[in-house]
């Protein structure tokens, strides 16, 4: 008996369209309907109270992580339209998510099924989704900014609150942050693929990738293996898909292809960068925004199907590296070593024309690393012509390697004030509640200095419904700033008051907690406001590094 029809609103309207949110949840729920492979879910609300659903698909009822552990599945998350202008994801991760279950992928697809227990967000911010004008990402080659739309529009960057998701991951203001945070720690993904769009410099290239790039060193071993493995499911998608993919970057100085190719900040307010904190592989694709809306959505199914191949393939492999990973996050914790250094700020600090705090977040191109750019002819590039006349290859330093301006060891915990319980709580990171006063041996800081500079990018004014939002060329007004804090270190003692919150660094999130609770981060809680009313200059932070816990003074050696 035939199967009936199950088409994303991409392939029903000849990619004229893309699928409001009730088109996503009637698509999954078709699925889930037709497959004992397929198990809806959901994350929880919008901001605008839309449910943000869920599926989980896998062979052997593997639908929690408990059976997927059981199973020795590895666990790949998709994350889909976090920018809801970004559209190609969102529809194909559906339709590849429909083919697998059908059995529509061959023997490839089985062992997918097999060894992968899949976990897909199909369309993360809903309200910024259904938000969809003709007029939003509009194509702008003299600025580099837009893309080719789909004729009935798509929806806006912005949630329907304004929040930026991927710059929300630290701070965690959205709903829609918090709720993927709290299923991400539920699961703790092997694999973490976040879909979008990229504009920016005039390259032949139909998609770019990433992963994490913060602290590099740290976390070295699986930087490298996630950096071979997307190399090579680039080369797959090439030889048997007929795509052109290549490292995610822009021209270091725009229209000259030589100055160098660099990445994005370090800052893990970006979802690549946070999630290499906590020591799992990252995979960030951005589809080319100057070409078609078909042609993106079949690169990014290309990219999908590949690595799921590639994570069924190395699933043993990749569950170990991750393991180990974890192993040795936590054993800094327990073990300190004041040799091994968290990088916890990447700004170069500099201030803009009318004398205010800014920074800068230079990538630099190490041990000769080298970047080959297929790219179009120089007047081309300079006349911001798509397609250009001829293309070129070019050589040029890779930036993509960070180096922190600040570093710190790891301490055996933190002391935290209660006010911070629940942001902790928001990451996932344990803590324990002191029932009684306790004396400590800490590592405090002293404010010196406080300032305010404006964070780009991060929030915007909302437009109304049925209006185009403002580009970012366009330079929409500041809604969101950060605290700037200089401070001084000094060890003293300290007594811990009851209720104070001791949080152990011996944690699969011991990286993350350092990120986020030392005063001169520079996407931490002191940067992002969350501490204002407790900080004075000239007074202590009011988070402490533990030393060691007071106990009776040694004895002289006789």
């Amino acid at each position: 008996m035939p199967v009936a029809p199950l088409l994303t609103k991409a392939e029903e309207t000849d990619f004229h369209e893309t699928s409001r949110h009730s088109d996503v949840i009637a698509f999954c729920k078709a699925l889930a309907e037709e497959s004992k492979l397929v198990q809806l879910g959901s994350i929880g609300k919008s901001g605008e109270g839309q449910d943000m659903i869920t599926m989980v698909i896998s062979g052997d009822k593997c639908f929690t992580p408990e059976r997927a552990e059981e199973q020795g599945k590895v666990v790949v998350m998709v994350e889909a339209n976090i920018h809801a202008g970004e559209v190609e994801g969102k529809e194909m991760i559906l339709a590849l998510a429909r083919d697998l279950v059908r059995g529509q992928l061959g023997k490839v697809g089985k062992r997918i099924l097999e060894r992968v227990c899949l976990v897909v967000i199909p369309n993360f911010n809903p309200d910024g989704n259904d938000r969809i004008s003709p007029k939003n990402r509009a194509l702008d080659l003299a600025n580099l900014e837009g893309q080719v739309n789909p004729p009935g529009g798509v929806g806006t960057r912005y949630t329907g609150e304004g929040w930026n998701l991927n710059r929300d991951n630290m701070k965690q203001e959205a709903p829609e942050t918090r709720n993927l945070a709290a299923y991400h720690q539920l699961w703790w993904p092997h694999m973490f693929i976040d879909c979008h769009t990229t504009d920016g410099s005039l390259t032949t290239y139909d998609l770019t990738y990433d992963t994490s790039h913060s602290n590099p060193e740290l976390f070295a071993e699986l930087r490298r293996y996630n950096q071979r493995f997307l190399d090579r499911v680039a080369r797959r998608v090439r030889k048997h898909h007929g795509f052109s993919s290549y490292w995610y970057g822009n021209y270091v100085v725009e229209d000259d292809p030589t100055s160098g190719w660099h990445t994005y900040p370090a800052l893990p307010r970006f979802g690549s960068h946070y999630r290499g904190l906590l020591g799992r592989m990252d995979v960030l694709l951005e589809t080319y925004s100057y070409i078609d809306y078909r042609r993106r959505c079949h690169v990014i199914r290309a990219w999908l199907f590949e690595l799921l191949r590639g994570a069924a393939k190395q699933a043993e492999r990749i569950i170990a590296a991750c393991d180990a990973e974890r192993d040795r996050i936590i054993e800094r914790g327990a073990s300190p070593d004041p040799r091994e250094r968290v990088g916890i700020a990447y700004g170069v600090a500099r201030r803009d024309g009318e004398g205010a705090l800014a920074f800068d977040y230079p990538a630099y191109a190490l041990d000769g690393d080298e970047a080959h750019i297929a790219a179009w002819d120089v007047e081309s590039i300079r006349a911001r012509r798509y397609p250009g006349t001829a293309r070129v290859d070019y050589r040029c330093p890779h930036h993509r390697t960070f180096v922190p301006v600040t570093a710190v060891s790891t301490p055996a915990g933190y002391l935290a004030p209660a006010s911070l319980a629940d942001r902790l709580r928001g990451h996932g990171i344990a803590f324990e509640v002191l029932s009684e006063r306790r004396t400590f041996v800490v590592d405090s800081y002293r404010i010196e200095k406080l300032e305010r500079t404006f964070s780009p990018d991060v929030a915007a004014l909302v437009p109304r419904l049925g209006e185009a939002e403002v580009p970012l060329s366009a330079k929409p007004p500041p809604t969101r700033f950060e605290t700037v804090a200089t401070v001084a270190p000094e060890r003293g003692a300290f007594d811990a008051p009851v209720g104070t919150l001791l949080v152990s660094t011996a944690q699969r999130a011991g990286t993350l907690a350092v990120y986020l609770l030392e005063p001169h981060s520079d996407d931490g809680f002191t940067r992002w406001q969350f501490l204002d009313g407790e900080l004075e200059v000239g007074k202590l932070y009011p988070v402490h590094r533990i030393v060691r816990e007071a106990g009776p003074s040694p004895r002289k050696a006789e």
